[in-house]
């Protein structure tokens, strides 16, 4: 199949000074996110998809607007379904019932009625995008005094593509472990392929004592056959909450014992290379279960190879020791699989004169600064986890 891309002309620049694999076809677009600039970008060049995937949560709902208008197989699907955004996702759950619970919560469309809603809360709170992804602009707020300082904090704030956001939540904040669920859901039979634990660094913020923002910065992953009943009964229940029949997904939540709340959901392919511990994990392709979904195979692809090892972890770091700690750790434990991947910082393209553009400060200020990636493999779980805190001790 022909592969084409559409992104603002800043992302396609940027993409090309990282080395990224180029698309078949790469399209330019200053409003990816507007249906009808993407149909008529596909039409001018004569080119009719067979089916459209989003990247990230901006461009979910115009993905499945942009398929209906161009009557593919992947909108019929899932009828009902809108890809609602994280306060659409609320309701939606809220609306279905008791069988899955999520924290207390309050959509609204400004910062400024974020902090009027505020007093109805008990602290820590957080306070977070209603389209964002990936950690942007989710802040912990620990007393009320705090959210005086979030308009401030997050003023000016603009979503990966340079556009405002779809309006702010409000929600208590709640302690457990932060796991995320991957799989597909094909013909309505959700498939769970892997879960994991979510390593997430709470930072404080150096300008305001009362605001932490959250980093994502790795993942445990589990073979989905080990997920228990709970799990995947909560799991299901989620997706069948927003009417989701086709396609791949990401649920992520709080877990304390056998209490589950919903954080989020996602109605696409994870970033931060979560596919490939999928793949590594799972041994299913995530991609080409996501492609045989949609086009209507009727099944997840089978397993294409048995694992090297039961579970995976991945861990984004910062820093030289952590990587440097790893490569040590890689000779000392036999049990387990340890590499090492280091990153060559990007130079910024010249015509950009030494200066982020408005549209990409988002997608670089949360992303860049990485030294590499450890990754372990391992045929016990605790000893990923164990390793992998043992080089996070070093970005102490």
């Amino acid at each position: 199949m022909l592969a084409v891309l559409v992104e603002t002309p800043d992302y396609l620049c940027w993409r090309e000074a990282l080395g990224r694999r180029p698309f078949d076809v790469m399209i330019a677009a200053e409003s990816p996110s507007v249906v009808d600039d993407l149909a008529g970008l596909l039409a001018e060049r004569d080119l009719r998809p067979e089916l459209v995937l989003a990247g990230f949560e901006r461009y979910t709902a115009p993905a499945l607007a942009l398929a209906r208008r161009l009557d593919l197989l992947q909108a019929a699907g899932s009828p009902r379904f809108v890809a609602p955004y994280k306060a659409g996702q609320r309701n939606a759950v809220a609306a279905y019932g008791l069988s899955v619970r999520q924290p207390n919560y309050a959509a609204v469309r400004t910062l400024d009625e974020a902090c009027e809603v505020a007093t109805d809360f008990s602290y820590p709170v957080v306070v977070k995008p209603g389209d964002g992804g990936g950690g942007l602009g989710v802040v912990l707020v620990s007393e009320f005094d705090g959210m005086k300082s979030i308009p401030h904090l997050l003023a000016g704030l603009a979503n990966y593509d340079g556009g405002d956001f779809d309006g702010w939540l409000v929600e208590e904040y709640v302690k457990g472990t932060e796991t995320s669920v991957q799989g597909v859901v094909a013909a309505g039979s959700v498939e769970i392929l892997t879960y994991c634990e979510k390593l997430i660094s709470i930072e404080p913020d150096p300008r305001w004592s009362l605001l932490a923002s959250f980093r994502e910065a790795g993942h445990v992953a589990r073979p989905g056959a080990e997920a228990d009943e709970v799990l995947r009964r909560f799991t299901a229940d989620c997706l069948a909450a927003v009417g989701y029949q086709e396609g791949p997904f990401h649920v992520d939540l709080i877990r304390d014992g056998t209490s589950l709340r919903l954080l989020e959901m996602g109605f696409r392919l994870s970033g931060m290379r979560v596919t490939e511990i999928v793949r590594r994990v799972s041994g299913v392709d995530w991609a080409e279960a996501t492609f045989r979904a949609h086009l209507r195979d009727g099944q997840v692809a089978a397993p294409a190879f048995t694992p090297e090892h039961r579970y995976c972890g991945q861990l984004t770091v910062r820093n030289e020791a952590s990587l440097a700690r790893a490569e040590q750790l890689a000779a000392e434990v036999p049990q387990a699989t340890v590499e090492v991947d280091r990153y060559q910082p990007p130079q910024l393209p010249p015509e950009w004169g030494g200066q982020i553009p408005a549209s990409l400060r988002s997608d670089i200020g949360r992303h860049a600064g990485a030294t590499g990636r450890i990754s372990v493999f391992s045929d016990s779980a605790s000893d990923v986890t164990a390793l992998l805190d043992r080089c996070r001790v070093a970005t102490r």
